[in-house]
């Protein structure tokens, strides 16, 4: 398997900012104005209606160091960070920032005051497993249908297996989890085996659980 790019790298730290400024003394102006300075962000909230957390307050296209950031929101319950490096990379940088804004602006911030995290993880690869669908029934099925299909239009239509998802029942959890996909990459031949994929996992676990796959579709019975 071979990794062709990040498409997303997003954390989701679960703690409420209104504790974070619990008396309501940081100023919203302010603190963009030199969250913007800090982080180098291209588009920024400007006007009054822009600074409403249950909407989501963004901030896109900024850097810290070397580190590009995608995207940074505010939300009433949940802050969230994105980059196209890794969810790693995303997380330190959600670390960097409260830090950093609770030095500046005396926030009521305490270590492990994120609740917990969690992560959507996007990227595209290359493999020569069949990666979409691989068991017999399903290569079968795929069969028939090519079949049926070219008898319908009078023409040699081939289908394959275009994807798949796994994922928990929604109904045993108030909020649902996102399932773990694998797709082939639109737009792109299936000549060339390219797949994307996307899973609720850091971005190092997910890449992991893809090639423990694909050795799993290629290992010989």
């Amino acid at each position: 398997m071979n990794v062709a790019a990040i498409v997303l790298a997003r954390v989701l730290g679960y703690v409420e900012p209104i504790d974070l400024n619990p008396r309501g003394t940081v100023f919203y102006p302010e603190f963009t104005r030199e969250l913007v300075e800090r982080y180098n962000f291209q588009k920024f909230p400007q006007k009054l209606e822009e600074f409403d957390e249950t909407k989501g307050v963004e901030f896109h296209q900024g850097r810290i160091g070397s580190k590009i950031i995608q995207k940074f929101v505010i939300w009433n319950s949940i802050l969230v960070v994105e980059t196209r490096t890794s969810t790693a990379e995303s997380k330190e940088i959600m670390g960097d920032m409260i830090t950093w804004a609770a030095t500046r602006f005396n926030l009521n911030y305490r270590e492990n005051m994120i609740r917990r995290y969690a992560y959507v993880s996007d990227l595209t690869f290359y493999s020569e497993a069949p990666m979409a669908g691989a068991s017999p029934a399903t290569r079968r099925l795929a069969d028939r249908a090519s079949r049926a299909v070219s008898d319908v239009w009078g023409e040699s239509i081939m289908y394959q297996p275009l994807g798949f998802n796994i994922g928990h029942d929604p109904l045993t959890r108030k909020y649902g989890i996102a399932p773990f996909q694998i797709a082939r990459r639109s737009e792109v031949p299936f000549s060339e085996n390219k797949y994307f994929s996307e899973a609720p996992l850091p971005t190092d676990v997910h890449i992991t659980l893809l090639e423990e796959y694909e050795r799993d579709l290629l290992e010989k019975p």
